[in-house]
């Protein structure tokens, strides 16, 4: 396929830095807490620059005084400065900065990146990779808040392909299969890192999870990296695990001899503490129990065919499948340790005509009361509520992957790598 037909979104970079970082302080910052109120005596703690109590009759801590006020001071503004901000997606969280001074270095600190990072959670996208192309691009389902400023990630130092997403953080994978690298990077701010050489060869059939939980104490945004690796001619599965607090590999304790997970997709993704792929050979998942290191199968709706995709639905693992019968169309729900049926949404007769007999294909990326799915060439989003579909943009192909992405300021500031070669990203 010609690179020329994936467009990027036009006005991203107008809204986005393009050659400086949104964070302009150091990343020590990021083990700052945040302000709290002690209402019992009336003071106010500042955990970002000490544990003293500030006495909320006066100008409180001088670093602070700018950006915190007295709570008979603040007015609506404040309220959402310090309550709301942090619930945008980060494209309309950039756009903020413009409204006035105050908001504009808030919004720079590092410690609302922080904030941020666990606060919104909503599905803002999807990641594409399609077969036969060297670069992924990205598809927003709300453009004028959610986006990025590079969606093909040419902010990296080479060409990758998109294997693994989690919670705002992207793993890529080099193209080149003999000499494999790793980058995890925030395409929205455009940190990377470069992981160390793994001890394992990870050829084409390895596949990848990224596992990232942003949390009030995971102010240093550590994650792990679960790689499922079969060994050349030999009818088992390794485990190889990245952290990035060891900055290290290690093997899991654990190794799988499942015949049908030998052949895996290399969409998985993290849920609950466990690393999940659907198996491509059979209608299985293979399971992988980060804290324990122990592995398991779980089973597959029986008529999933290729059209399915696995996902989640508020927290609980499901898989989507579009039902086609005459002039009607479902999109039926599994759930359950045995993947039974759990809800069936028909879509209303008007999106029904507007599918017209296409080809159909769920994808991974579900929000409130929104389904994502392909109908023939074009990315569709089914809105339950209103009964409608509406078309997002053309993706020329059913074939590919789509990787859900949260758009999220997520620091990999600390790993972030500086190299003169790469100097003009």
């Amino acid at each position: 396929m010609d690179d020329n037909l994936i467009t990027m979104d036009s006005d991203d970079d107008e809204i986005f830095d393009s050659d400086e970082d949104i964070f302009d302080e150091t990343v020590d910052v990021m083990n700052a807490r945040l302000s709290l109120t002690k209402s019992t005596r009336g003071f106010r703690v500042c955990h970002e620059h000490s544990d003293e109590e500030i006495d909320q009759d006066t100008d409180g801590c001088s670093k602070c005084s700018k950006l915190w006020k007295h709570k008979k001071d603040m007015t609506i503004q404040d309220v959402v400065k310090e309550q709301v901000l942090c619930l945008l997606p980060a494209k309309a969280l950039c756009r903020c900065k413009s409204v006035c001074k105050e908001w504009n270095q808030w919004i720079t600190r590092p410690f609302l990146a922080h904030l941020q990072s666990y606060s919104f959670r909503d599905i803002s996208g999807l990641f594409c990779q399609i077969p036969y192309t060297i670069k992924p691009f990205f598809i927003s389902l709300n453009h004028s808040a959610s986006g990025v400023p590079s969606p093909t990630l040419s902010f990296l130092p080479e060409d990758v392909k998109v294997c693994a997403t989690c919670n705002g953080l992207l793993c890529c994978k080099s193209h080149v299969s003999f000499d494999t690298k790793y980058y995890i990077c925030n395409p929205a701010n455009k940190e990377w890192m470069v992981l160390p050489k793994p001890e394992l060869y990870h050829g084409l059939n390895s596949a990848a999870v990224l596992a990232f939980e942003p949390t009030a104490d995971n102010v240093k945004a550590h994650f792990q990296l679960i790689c499922a690796v079969p060994l050349i001619d030999t009818p088992v599965v390794y485990f190889e695990i990245y952290s990035s607090r060891s900055n290290s590999w290690r093997a899991a304790k654990t190794e799988c001899w499942e015949p049908d997970a030998l052949v895996l997709n290399d969409d998985g993704f993290f849920l609950n503490g466990v690393a999940l792929w659907e198996t491509s050979h059979s209608d299985q998942v293979l399971a992988f129990q980060l804290k324990d290191e122990q592995y398991g199968t779980l089973p597959l709706p029986q008529r999933k065919g290729s059209k399915g995709a696995l996902s989640a639905i508020h927290g609980e693992l499901c898989y989507i499948l579009p039902h086609e019968e005459e002039n009607e169309v479902t999109m039926e729900i599994y759930g359950g340790l045995n993947m039974s049926l759990k809800y069936n949404i028909p879509l209303s007769p008007e999106a029904c005509s507007e599918v017209g007999g296409k080809e159909l294909r769920a994808l991974p990326c579900v929000n409130e009361d929104l389904l994502t799915l392909l109908v023939g060439n074009k990315m569709c989003v089914y809105h339950v509520k209103e009964g409608k579909l509406e078309i997002i943009r053309n993706v020329y192909t059913q074939d590919g992957r789509f990787l859900p992405y949260v758009n999220s300021l997520v620091p990999v500031g600390q790993q972030l790598v500086e190299n003169d070669e790469y100097s003009g990203i």
